[in-house]
């Protein structure tokens, strides 16, 4: 009888040890769950961004990078190739000399009508674009190959091909955006950015590529003051037709 009560005793001892274990083992495993947890998701979070980064860089074609590159990049290509035409300047200074000419004969000497429409096509664009870049674009632009098309419903859209040694074959920038008139300035909206087949994020097209539209629009604002002040633009195909009013002083 002795033996079976020692026997119960062990067991119920037994059984409160194990207990304890049990507890301290589900106790542990909970303390270390958040920080395996945490270490886990950072662990996939950079992963995740790694492969985000690599595909992206592949997509642009900048880079050489096996597997991705086959997978992601495609050499862009531009809505229809165009070939330079007159230069801007002399398309203003034509139209200008002429609408004013035409409206002075129609008033009898007396400028009247002040209304003066411009047609500027995208090889016209196109011809002033590559002169400017030839002269101060840097040489991973290739300047001979730069184009503008005029097409409604996109927009306008500039292709710069680029040449970098590391490059993949075909690389090439494709910058669309639209063009409004604003208290008498053109001012330019960008729609979208891709370089090779990789869309450029909304934030580095403000911090890089705004200032430099703009900057090249202000010329083209300033070569237009002196002969009109501008109320309208609008995108037909192949070219931009600007509305205005003659700035002129005849005396």
């Amino acid at each position: 009888m002795a033996r079976v009560e020692k026997n119960a005793g062990l067991e119920s001892r037994l059984d409160e040890v194990k207990g304890e274990v049990v507890r301290e083992v589900r106790k542990r495993t909970r303390t270390g769950r958040p920080w395996l947890t945490c270490s886990l998701l950072f662990l996939a979070l950079l992963v995740g961004m790694i492969l985000w980064v690599t595909w992206f860089v592949a997509a642009t074609g900048l880079l050489h990078v096996p597997v991705f590159t086959s997978l992601t990049y495609t050499a862009p290509e531009p809505i229809r190739m165009v070939t330079p035409g007159v230069p801007i300047e002399a398309v203003l200074k034509e139209t200008f000399t002429s609408t004013l000419t035409r409206r002075l004969y129609e008033g009898g000497g007396t400028l009247t009508d002040r209304s003066v429409e411009v047609q500027i096509q995208e090889s016209s664009l196109t011809a002033s674009l590559r002169t400017f870049l030839e002269k101060s674009a840097p040489e991973w632009i290739n300047s001979s190959g730069v184009q503008i098309v005029v097409e409604p419903g996109t927009g306008i859209e500039l292709f710069v091909p680029l040449d970098l040694e590391s490059q993949e074959p075909g690389v090439a920038g494709i910058i669309t955006f639209d063009l409004d008139v604003d208290q008498g300035n053109l001012v330019v909206t960008p729609v979208s950015v891709r370089i090779g087949a990789a869309k450029i994020p909304n934030f580095l097209i403000v911090a890089f590529l705004m200032p430099l539209l703009e900057a090249e629009l202000a010329k083209l604002n300033t070569a237009m003051v002196g002969y009109a002040q501008i109320s309208s633009i609008e995108l037909l195909p192949r070219e931009v037709v600007v509305k205005g009013e003659l700035a002129v002083e005849i005396k």
